[in-house]
């Protein structure tokens, strides 16, 4: 292995070149890290950005005694390691860290302590030069809620403090030209510069020392590789940086085939031997990326329809095809076969006539040459054979004559049919009063009926209506036309006609017209007797006449009306008697005469033939109040209508005794009345 020395850089400073193919610990962490999805599994990563990787190689921060504080942040990279994939901060977890550096008289570090509560949370540290010497400054787990791991190995960076020189600042260093996880096409990796900024000594730029390229594929030049720089300047301060970068191949796969043999050894494109498809698929660059999809070599020995064979292939730098290759093989001779007969065609594999029978040759690959031949049979019966003819394929294959043949049934008589039954609803007098199914048999001596039965429905009315049979035919499909056999029904399907012969209108009571009659008539069969009124009243309120009248065949029609017998208006009892529940009080055995009118709308009723009274002893309640009744009659109980004053005056003789009540009542004859309270003094 060969190595370089160090060599002099502009200015007092210096750069140092590794031995050709080295790789630093943090190329080597990087790496890994790239690597992550082939199946190496890492906790959630604290890092520093100290310089533009995630490694596990503490990064170098030069400081000058009582010069300016070092910063840098702490932040976390998801790995999806643990067997979780995102973040391990999620919800309410935290995760608290605590803060040291190896060496406080060197350097001290501040927060001493910080706590991660998301993905996205960031921790600026300052970092104080105390004295010259070197100090690490480290992370550890005070606690950790979240059920999962973290790497803190990206978190430590050491801090070089030396004494000031005079005027002499850390350097600051730089990769350009190429970035950290950036791919570039193999042959077309751009150069990349170590770039330094000294405020003493002065901007120099050098080439970095490049690692070898790993990788599966990093023997064709495909892979990682990683660049690192190195500086020291004329003060002592060291600063270093690295970029780990991508090299992919830009060359997708090739793919070619061939066949053996390479033409076709039959007609129109058409194998008849077995044939060898053999593929090819290239790709030089990045071999271990290289994925097939049906590139599988193929003997086709089988007959076969038009076949497509196709290869596709995929890797870093591309895809290839599908390149489709069609391949054709026949090397069996048809078959023949039957395939169908003309001829008046019956059920059941019957025939009606003579028959043309037709052969076919069939090739499951190329197909035949010929179509096909139709031999006629002759006679009837349940066996005539005909013989195939000799059929050829396209690929010359042939079939000899006699290969298929065919058996037919012959019957030519149509069944004969007769009526049996009726179903409907019946009636009286040999009437239905609905459609009648009529039932029909079908009789055949030699293939038999298809349908032993069938029905017919009428149509209409009337007392003729004829049914004919439907259409009858047997198991070889000879057939019967509809309306060979018949049967005639006296179907009556409609109800009379019934109205009332006058209408009664609402009326008071007592003057309700007479019930009315009603009359009737049948078009088709004829009334069955007279038509009926029921439901007549005569008793205040609403009444329904029903009209009811039944034709011969049973058929039943009603009409309704309602009318309403409207009850008297009572007015009274007018003074000296109070009402409404008051109590009127008189001297027990006095004659209180009770005034009170009638009216049938606005006709008066005199007659007091339909007016009664009746008393009736009730309870004294002392918080009804009363009212002394002013004026009293003379004489016995009596009742009478006072044409002058145009009211009835019922003059009422109280029992004897004192402290009791009564509730006299009035009760006209239609049901309506009226009464008052009493108290005896």
């Amino acid at each position: 292995m060969k190595y370089s020395a160090a060599i002099q850089g502009p200015g007092p400073g210096t750069r140092s070149l590794r031995p050709a193919g080295f790789r630093t610990a943090a190329a080597v962490a990087a790496g890994s890290l790239l690597l992550a999805s082939a199946g190496v599994v890492y906790a959630d990563d604290i890092y520093n950005n100290l310089d533009g990787t995630i490694d596990s190689v503490a990064e170098v921060m030069p400081l000058n005694v009582g010069g300016p504080n070092g910063a840098t942040t702490l932040a976390l990279s998801t790995t999806d390691g643990d067997g979780k994939n995102g973040c391990n901060l999620q919800g309410q977890t935290i995760l608290r860290l605590a803060l040291a550096s190896s060496n406080p008289a060197v350097a001290s570090v501040f927060p001493a302590e910080t706590t991660f509560t998301s993905c996205g949370f960031t921790q600026p540290l300052a970092v104080t030069p105390l004295a010259a010497g070197s100090a690490t400054v480290t992370a550890t787990i005070l606690s950790n809620n979240t059920g999962n791991s973290f790497n803190l190995a990206p978190a430590t960076f050491t801090v070089n403090v030396v004494a000031p020189a005079p005027a002499n600042t850390a350097p600051v260093l730089s990769i350009s030209d190429v970035e950290a996880g950036a791919s570039y096409a193999k042959g077309s990796v751009p150069a990349a510069v170590c770039n330094v900024i000294d405020a003493e000594d002065g901007a120099s730029s050098f080439p970095p020392l490049l690692s070898a390229i790993t990788g599966p594929d990093e023997a064709t030049g495909v892979g990682s590789q990683e660049a690192s720089c190195d500086y020291t300047d004329g003060g002592g301060l060291t600063a270093s940086s690295s970029v780990t970068y991508n090299i992919v191949d830009a060359t997708a796969p090739k793919i070619s085939y061939t066949l053996s043999p390479a033409t076709p050894d039959g007609l129109a494109g058409w194998y008849r031997n077995s044939v060898q498809l053999t593929w090819t698929v290239t790709e030089p660059d990045s071999p271990s990326t290289l994925q097939l999809d049906g590139c599988d070599d193929t003997l086709v020995s089988t007959d076969q329809l038009p076949g497509d064979y196709s290869c596709s292939a995929t890797s870093s730098a591309g895809s290839a095809g599908p390149v489709t290759v069609s391949i054709m093989k026949d090397g069996t001779a048809p078959t023949v076969g039957y395939t169908g007969a003309t001829g008046t065609v019956g059920n059941d594999g019957w025939y009606v006539s003579d028959v043309l029978a037709w052969f076919t040759a069939t090739d499951e690959t190329s197909g035949p040459v010929s179509n096909t031949q139709a031999v006629s049979s002759s006679g009837e019966g349940p066996a005539i054979t005909v013989a195939s003819p000799e059929f050829a394929d396209v690929a010359g294959n042939t079939t000899a004559a006699g290969a298929a043949s065919q058996t037919f049934k012959i019957d030519k008589t149509a069944p004969e049919v007769s009526y049996t039954s009726a179903a409907g609803t019946e009636g009286t007098d040999g009437w239905y009063r609905s459609n009648v199914v009529a039932t029909f048999i079908g009789a055949d001596a030699t293939s038999g009926p298809a349908s032993a039965t069938k029905t017919s429905t009428s149509d209409g009315e009337g007392a003729a209506v004829v049914v004919g049979s439907p259409e009858f035919e047997d198991v070889a499909g000879n057939v019967t036309p509809a309306g060979a056999a018949a049967a005639s029904f006296k179907i009556d399907k409609t109800p009379p006609t019934v109205n009332f012969a006058s209408l009664p209108a609402d009326s008071y009571y007592g003057s309700t017209p007479a019930a009315p009659d009603c009359v009737a008539w049948d078009s088709l069969s004829g009334l069955a007797g007279s038509c009926t009124v029921s439901g007549y009243e005569t008793t205040v309120g609403t009444h329904s006449l029903t009209a009811t009248a039944t034709d011969k065949a049973g058929n039943t029609a009603t009409t309704t009306h309602e009318y309403t017998v409207k009850a008297w208006t009572l007015k009274g009892f007018y003074q000296p008697v109070d009402m409404n529940g008051v109590l009127n009080t008189v001297k027990g055995g006095s004659t209180v005469p009770a005034k009170f009118e009638v009216f049938a709308g606005t006709t008066e009723i005199i007659d007091t033939s339909k007016m009664s009274f009746t008393m009736a002893k009730i309870s004294c309640s002392p918080v009804v109040p009363t009212d002394e009744i002013e004026t009293t009659a003379t004489g016995s109980t009596s009742l009478r209508y006072d044409a002058t004053a145009g009211q009835f005056v019922y003059n009422w003789k109280t029992p004897a005794g004192a402290g009791t009540c009564y509730r006299l009542t009035m009760t006209a004859s239609d049901g309506s009345s009226i009464s008052a309270n009493f108290k005896l003094k």
